[in-house]
């Protein structure tokens, strides 16, 4: 599917971005997704409300991030994904936040920005919280 199929059809709001891995050289970028399934309009209330998923760019021509949090983003991260969009550039914009482990300290936002010629989703697991 395109970019815009991908941010027409999944409502990222409240998921939480738990993983992601980047080939530079395959051009292949892999974003791994605590996913509310119960937010989508397409949710079969039958089935379980939350799960995992991957949505896998290809062909990626762009991704962008701040330097500050490129050790955090590789490493395993636990962000609320608070929105993601398609910006005039035709990029994919997603904004999220990791909250902090005490009130004293401040959150971290942080964008990542992405340009590819496809995204391919996969359920990875679901299940109820």
């Amino acid at each position: 599917m395109t970019i815009e199929q991908f941010v027409e059809g999944y409502y990222l709001h409240d998921s939480s971005l738990v993983k992601v891995e980047f080939d530079a050289d395959k051009k292949i970028l892999a974003l791994t997704i605590e996913f509310c399934f119960w937010m989508q309009e397409w949710y079969d209330k039958s089935e379980p409300s939350n799960g995992l998923i991957r949505a896998t760019f290809k062909d990626v021509s762009v991704f962008e991030y701040d330097d500050c949090i490129a050790k955090k983003i590789f490493s395993g991260i636990d962000s609320e994904i608070r929105y993601s969009e398609i910006d005039a550039e035709g990029k994919f914009i997603l904004f999220a936040v990791e909250e902090p482990f005490n009130s004293e300290d401040d959150d971290i936002y942080f964008l990542l920005k992405i340009n590819a010629a496809s995204v391919d989703v996969e359920e990875l697991e679901r299940y109820t919280l």
